[in-house]
């Protein structure tokens, strides 16, 4: 009787785990030998956003059943672009990351991937004829851009592709480089925390950009390559992207920036912020050249008065003096000006 009860056993043992590996190849509709490129957010990168010619991706959900029907299209585009584009496909239902980041709500969705541009939504015909010739209307253009000059090698950094004689005023930062930047320093920073895959992040790019032109040498503005630098991403527990992080008199506690993602509305948080980290004003006696290399150098504009001696103006002249700097001071203090 116990014999027989433990063949009951190891057959129903058995049976679970050929169902199981039955519903995990029911669920993946490119296998091992696919010329189609499988993708997953630890790939994505190097494979999508930092490479150098087109990429079509599709977003799909096993249980789909419209991807079920693009699957064999899809092989023979793959096939067909083999050498000439990459081909590939992501789970979005697995990898709801990836998905969100760039907006995805149905099954399938295609995206064309272009260097130094954003994602291209292919919304036409869903055969193999079709698809192919938008990626090869793609590759053209993107060729002709290249022979005018017009587009980078690769689609990285944090969503944009700028030109080199046009640099961001936002600031590169890492492990390396943040605490004597950023923590160590007495200037109020304000910190985009970035992945490049990131769809929000792209979208906010081209604001970041213009926030840190405009407030240059009033805030200063960095942006932080999480994929490249997961220690720091750690170190300030950043979940997800963009996160904004304001950098202020206690650096060892930064803020979350939680306003609007345009221009306008980071320029403004930051002018307060300012403000509101501003000291009482200053005015420093200078005693030599050293000390005014220190406090005029960071200065965009510095102004040095050359009073009268104090014998020849005694204290009360001398303390006339130093109310009206203060008063100067204290009206300019909010900016880049000593």
């Amino acid at each position: 009787m116990e014999r027989k009860m433990n063949k009951t056993r190891v057959f129903t043992i058995l049976s679970l785990l050929v169902f199981a590996f039955s519903f995990d190849l029911s669920n993946a509709l490119y296998g091992s030998s696919s010329p189609v490129l499988q993708l997953t957010p630890s790939n994505f990168k190097s494979k999508v956003i930092n490479s150098n010619g087109v990429v079509l991706v599709e977003f799909f959900a096993p249980w789909c059943g419209h991807c079920k029907s693009l699957t064999p299209t899809w092989e023979k585009v793959a096939t067909t672009l083999k050498g000439i584009a990459t081909v590939a496909a992501i789970d979005a239902d697995a990898h709801k990351s990836v998905s969100q980041d760039y907006g995805v709500r149905g099954f399938p969705t295609i995206k064309v991937f272009v260097p130094g541009k954003p994602p291209i939504d292919y919304q036409g015909a869903r055969d193999a004829k079709a698809i192919s010739q938008f990626a090869i209307k793609q590759i053209k253009a993107l060729l002709k851009d290249r022979l005018d000059g017009k587009t980078t090698g690769t689609n990285t950094g944090g969503g944009s592709s700028e030109k080199k004689s046009e640099p961001s005023a936002s600031v590169e930062l890492n492990s390396s480089n943040f605490d004597e930047l950023v923590t160590e320093s007495k200037d109020l920073w304000i910190v985009e925390f970035f992945a490049p895959w990131c769809g929000h992040c792209k979208k906010l790019a081209p604001e970041w950009k213009k926030a840190a032109k405009n407030l240059k040498g009033k805030v200063k503005l960095g942006h932080v390559d999480c994929d490249a630098d997961k220690a720091i991403q750690s170190r300030f527990k950043v979940k997800g992207f963009p996160t904004i992080l304001v950098f202020g008199a206690d650096k060892s506690s930064p803020l979350p920036y939680e306003g609007a993602r345009s221009a306008s509305a980071i320029e403004s948080f930051a002018l307060e912020q300012l403000e509101a980290n501003a000291g009482p004003a200053e005015v420093t006696e200078l005693t030599g050249p050293d000390s005014m290399e220190e406090k005029c150098g960071p200065a965009a504009i510095c102004f040095v008065s050359f009073l009268p001696d104090i014998l020849d103006s005694k204290a009360e002249g001398r303390n006339k003096y130093l109310e009206m700097l203060l008063s100067v001071a204290e009206k300019f203090k909010k900016d880049p000006i000593r």
